[in-house]
């Protein structure tokens, strides 16, 4: 039976071997890989209401912690920063508890929209005693039917509206649902867990917190950073709420190993943010189009995407199989990619491919059933990590 260790080591070797489209995942930086790996994985910090550390040891930890929260201000431009989540999921729970009593509603985007699962009735609604109805959409358009959303948010009155979605390819029209939301007495929450890179780089949705009571999100989508969760808000009350709705709510330990990687790649996201999130657009866009012209059906062309995610279109999908088996496909042939029909163009970015002519003939080929190992491993040999200071 091989060690665990052996297993990590082998894993390691076959990640640097495969390319990989996954929406949901990127690279880590050398530096902050290596916050991860130090002392503090193994360590506490729990500052009480009172002021007080629960622990003792913790003067550098604290400092640690400031600065990030700082860094993450500074990068979002935004007055407060809860940055304890240990996930995504646990920010949205966070902000829900902070803006939605038992038997409050929300509006959410249906999950069959690409909208989160964890905002349907049987996750989070069931869990924490509130309902969830569902936001008008328009599936063809990538948009949400305004009208219609107005009219049913003055009739439910939604306790908050939250935009987020897994499928996420098109900006909202915040100013017109700010004014909606205020209309119904709503709050606004953004989940923006697969665009925070793209917001902090201001090439997608950068209204999102000018609008928006809470902005949350993943910090290890196109935001490349470790696996976390950030809430962000102007509102000091609602900060003061959310802050109440971490420790022994949610979560306890925020993992301080966690925090310095963050801070970190935070900094990265500050120096290169802008041309980070400017090459991701520009590849998704080539990519998707590349793919469509070799026959391989993209949902919503001509634009195709407006972020790092490319849909496939099941239409065009019946001589090449389902999106489990284009998975093995892929998969077979070193390229890594969901069985939800999604592409993301973030990890590839970070290794500074630009040739997406090249790379979307080689995809399309690979899902034809061709065998093209042998081309991802020429069209890798140049490739390293990018956008680390």
């Amino acid at each position: 039976m091989a060690s665990i260790i052996e297993m990590v080591d082998n894993y390691g070797r076959y990640r640097r071997d495969v390319l990989n489209l996954q929406a949901s995942e990127n690279f880590l930086c050398s530096h902050v890989k290596m916050a991860l790996g130090t002392d503090l994985g193994g360590r506490y910090s729990h500052v009480m209401p009172d002021g007080r550390n629960a622990y003792g040891g913790t003067e550098m930890i604290e400092n640690i912690f400031n600065e990030t929260e700082k860094t993450i201000k500074t990068l979002y431009n935004s007055k407060f920063a809860e940055i304890r989540p240990v996930g995504g999921h646990i920010a949205a729970e966070v902000a829900l508890l902070s803006t939605v009593k038992k038997n409050d509603t929300i509006m959410a985007i249906a999950e069959e929209n690409g909208g989160y699962t964890g905002y349907m009735e049987n996750y989070l609604p069931q869990m924490f005693g509130f309902k969830t109805e569902l936001i008008p959409y328009n599936e063809e358009k990538q948009e949400i039917e305004y009208d219609l959303f107005e009219k049913k948010a003055l009739e439910v009155k939604p306790a908050a509206v939250v935009l987020g979605q897994s499928f996420i390819v098109k900006h909202y029209d915040l100013a017109r649902i700010r004014e909606i939301c205020d209309k119904a007495g709503s709050k606004l929450i953004y989940d923006g867990s697969h665009v925070m890179g793209l917001i902090a780089g201001k090439k997608f949705q950068p209204d999102a917190l000018k609008y928006s009571d809470i902005l949350l999100g993943s910090t290890h989508k196109t935001f490349f950073g470790p696996q976390g969760g950030i809430a962000l808000t102007n509102d000091v009350e609602l900060y003061e709420k959310l802050k109440e709705n971490v420790v022994w709510k949610t979560m306890d330990n925020y993992h301080p190993n966690r925090v310095a990687a963050l801070g970190i790649a935070a900094q990265d996201l500050i120096t290169f943010g802008e041309s980070y999130a400017g090459w991701i657009v520009s590849n998704t866009y080539s990519l998707a189009r590349t793919l469509n012209d070799a026959g391989i059906g993209i949902k919503y062309g001509p634009w195709y995407s407006e972020s790092h995610q490319i849909l496939l279109s099941k239409d065009n999908f019946s001589k090449y199989g389902d999106f489990r088996t284009i998975s093995t496909k892929l998969g077979n042939n070193r390229i890594i990619a969901d069985t939800e029909g999604r592409l993301g163009t973030a990890e590839i970015t970070r290794l500074g491919l630009t040739d997406m002519v090249t790379l979307g003939e080689i995809v399309a080929d690979a899902i034809k059933g061709k065998d093209v190992r042998s081309r991802i491993t020429e069209f890798l040999r140049n490739s390293n990590i990018k956008f680390c200071r």
